[in-house]
């Protein structure tokens, strides 16, 4: 009887603390740049992606949803991503090693995950075209979900 009441007041106490744990993992995953990024762009739309060369784009080196965001330029070619350079505190850009063969296409302002090489070491990342994101009045409204009860 008395290891049950233990028990139960032992519970109490860790399991607060363990969904605070998750919550607050959950809540990081959520403010990631990228995350952060890939929703403005989700809910503004971008302009579309024309070849050139960028040299105003972030640039999102991934694990998951964690991540962190860099200054970069670019390269567009037939619509895919051919050059990638990331910007250096010093304002020198170094080169990004990424398969030339590969099709890097631009979705809504924002690249397919790449896997480039980057000082010999493998990254997983996007690029963001932050310059082609549309302006804040041009966000579609949005219906509110039907009432089955408005049918009947």
């Amino acid at each position: 009887m008395e290891f049950k009441r233990l028990f139960l007041m032992l519970m109490a106490v860790i399991l607060p603390f363990v969904s605070f744990t998750q919550n607050t993992s959950k809540q990081d995953d959520d403010d990631s740049c990228y995350r952060k990024w890939y929703r403005i762009f989700k809910l503004r739309g971008a302009d579309e992606v024309t070849d050139g060369e960028y040299d105003n784009v972030v640039i999102s080196f991934r694990q998951g949803t964690h991540g962190n965001c860099y200054y970069g330029k670019c390269v567009v070619k037939k619509g895919k991503i051919k050059e990638l350079h990331i910007k250096v505190v010093d304002g020198k850009y170094e080169k990004v090693e990424i398969d030339p063969k590969e099709d890097i296409l631009i979705t809504n302002g924002i690249s397919d995950a790449i896997v480039a090489k980057l000082k010999g070491e493998r990254q997983v990342l996007n690029v963001i075209f932050k310059d082609k994101l549309r302006p804040k009045g041009n966000t579609f409204e949005q219906a509110p979900d039907p009432d089955i009860d408005d049918f009947n």
